[in-house]
């Protein structure tokens, strides 16, 4: 209690005025109130017709090549600039359209959208979600963390909240908790992929692919053109040593796919555990250079390693 009274003390100091400051003069005692108070706008106090969540208008449109792809259905994340542009322009949703512009890194202009329609969507679950993930691709966790669980307290049956928690703790490295969040959301909901592509990763992660292995399988069976399972299951099959397994994924992936190096680095090991050293150096010399710190590391082992 000690520290909230400076404030009220603040407060009541800022909001009293002693009368020897100011006296109305004879203009302001005849004013009219409706004279005194005329800068008053009338929408101020109107209440806005607020906007429940919708499970049909949260989702944006596709194309029947994208819709093979699991991942991509529930996340705007693997999409590239130019389709979310083109996303961007096609869509009078106001929440995808700050979504679409979290994801571009125009933060301004997507938390002035989240300020402008606040009134109406405060209590939308999505909109604390949203918002959320605009904080989380921020890197201002704490926040994205609040507005995550902001969207829970709304519906604790929306799955997509537990799962970017799960995120979140996966990326400040409190695994235990993102592995929790993940299980969760996976339970909940039957039809998200995302979850559970989630929690496969973070078992692969650790080296416990007897229990990644099999949901990956299950993943690519349900979307066979999926990048990012396909990469995820020749990930696992390279690392209990099914090499003709994981080359035969890898050579299904087109050179823009192979180019990406959490993609083509593990396909120029396999071929270089496979005794086909000249292929595994021309693949990766054909790896874009890698920006985050980790995978250059990693982009150097490999190096050495296919080299020798």
């Amino acid at each position: 209690m000690k520290k909230l009274l400076p404030l009220i003390l603040l407060l009541s100091a800022c909001a009293s005025t002693p009368d020897n400051n100011y006296r109305k003069s004879a203009a302001d005692e005849n004013a009219k109130p409706e004279e005194e108070y005329g800068w008053v706008d009338q929408l101020n106090f109107d209440k806005k017709t607020e906007t429940k969540y919708q499970s049909d208008k949260d989702e944006f449109n596709i194309s029947s090549e994208e819709s093979s792809h699991a991942l991509v259905k529930e996340s705007l994340a693997n999409l590239s600039p130019s389709r979310l542009e083109e996303t961007l322009t096609k869509n009078d949703d106001v929440l995808t359209k700050m979504n679409i512009e979290c994801y571009q890194n125009k933060f301004d202009d997507a938390l002035k959208i989240a300020d402008d329609v606040y009134g109406e969507y405060k209590n939308n679950t999505s909109y604390w979600n949203q918002l959320g993930t605009c904080y989380y691709l921020k890197a201002d966790y704490a926040k994205a963390i609040l507005f995550y669980n902001k969207s829970r307290d709304l519906d604790s049956k929306f799955v997509p909240p537990v799962n970017n928690l799960g995120v979140v703790y996966s990326k400040l490295g409190k695994f235990q908790k993102a592995l929790a969040a993940f299980k969760k959301a996976s339970d909940m909901g039957t039809f998200s992929v995302t979850p559970t592509f989630n929690l496969a990763q973070l078992y692969l992660r650790f080296g416990t692919v007897g229990k990644a292995l099999p949901i990956f399988q299950g993943l690519q069976k349900k979307s066979p053109k999926d990048i990012e399972v396909n990469s995820a299951l020749a990930s696992a099959n390279l690392l209990i040593g099914e090499l003709a397994t994981a080359i035969q994924i890898y050579t299904t992936m087109d050179k823009e796919t192979l180019a990406k190096p959490n993609v083509g680095l593990n396909y120029a090991v396999a071929l270089k555990l496979s005794n086909r050293p000249v292929d595994a150096q021309t693949v990766f010399g054909n790896v874009t250079a890698a920006t985050n710190i980790d995978i250059k590391e990693y982009a150097q082992r490999v190096e050495k390693f296919i080299r020798n």
